[in-house]
């Protein structure tokens, strides 16, 4: 039997075979002219389109008397979220540096910045160990405020070193599903930018013996590829292959004596 986790991001607007509409957020695929061109209704200050909110209405998804507090939410920025990369002895003590150099020093969630209170960061509930975190707070407040501007240069450095990855939740929710093993084969279809396939070699490397299984990540846009592949170094991972193809097409994996590889988890 084979696993298939299908990750949909409705809001950016990914079409069949992993093209994208105009929003990023990891998938894979083709951006199209004509799509950037239709998203010049939003700006940072005026989140409206009419035609949106009819579409959604008509939809009869949000309950009576809930659509303003819907559409609040849709329009409030999204937080930050980051996963610390790896597992074990390495993983743990970032975390606890973290927490004991920077988040320790909120206390309990009274600081202030001009009159209003900044939330502490917190771990994600439903991520394994603590290794994934959310922080709200806003450009505004971390310009004014010492300890924040301390924890954001921290995480550029800790991104651009790979122990750290820059990750909505949201996209850190289907290869905790997928539950990969270090003797998988496994298919990421639409694969750029490589956040969720980063999390897929880093399970696969979880095991207390080198991986046996391998993970063939795609993506139908080449320079995507390109993304994919300068994210995905950063795990030093020889059980890696990148490809470019439409996902609608792609072709048979071939094992050495000819048979069709057949995949035992499917992103």
């Amino acid at each position: 039997r084979v696993l298939i986790c299908i990750s949909r991001a409705t809001m950016s607007g990914r079409g069949r075979g992993g093209k994208r509409g105009p929003r990023g957020g990891g998938g894979g695929g083709k951006r199209s002219r004509g799509n950037e061109r239709d998203s010049s209704w939003v700006t940072s200050n005026d989140k409206q389109n009419d035609a949106f909110e009819e579409y959604y209405k008509t939809q009869d998804i949000v309950p009576e008397g809930e659509w303003d507090a819907f559409l609040a939410c849709l329009r409030k920025p999204l937080p930050v979220t980051f996963r610390i990369n790896g597992s074990g002895r390495f993983a743990d003590h970032l975390r606890d540096k973290l927490q004991s150099d920077f988040f320790s020093h909120f206390g309990d969630g009274t600081l202030m910045v001009d009159g209003e209170p900044v939330q502490p960061p917190r771990p994600l509930p439903w991520y394994p160990n603590n290794y994934a975190w959310h922080m709200d707070f806003s450009r505004g407040q971390l310009r004014k405020m010492p300890l924040l501007e301390a924890i954001h240069k921290f995480m550029v450095k800790a991104n651009d070193a790979g122990s750290i990855s820059r990750q909505e939740a949201v996209s850190m929710v289907p290869p905790l599903f997928l539950d990969v093993r270090p003797h998988h084969r496994v298919l990421d279809m639409c694969a750029a930018p490589g956040s969720k396939t980063f999390q897929l070699l880093e399970a696969l490397h979880a095991g207390p013996e080198p991986a046996s299984g391998y993970v063939v990540a795609n993506d139908a846009d080449f320079n995507r590829c390109s993304l994919l592949t300068h994210q995905t170094k950063r795990v030093c991972s020889p059980c890696l292959m990148v490809t470019n193809h439409s996902a609608e097409y792609f072709p048979a994996v071939r094992g050495p004596g000819g048979d069709p590889i057949r995949f035992d988890r499917i992103l």
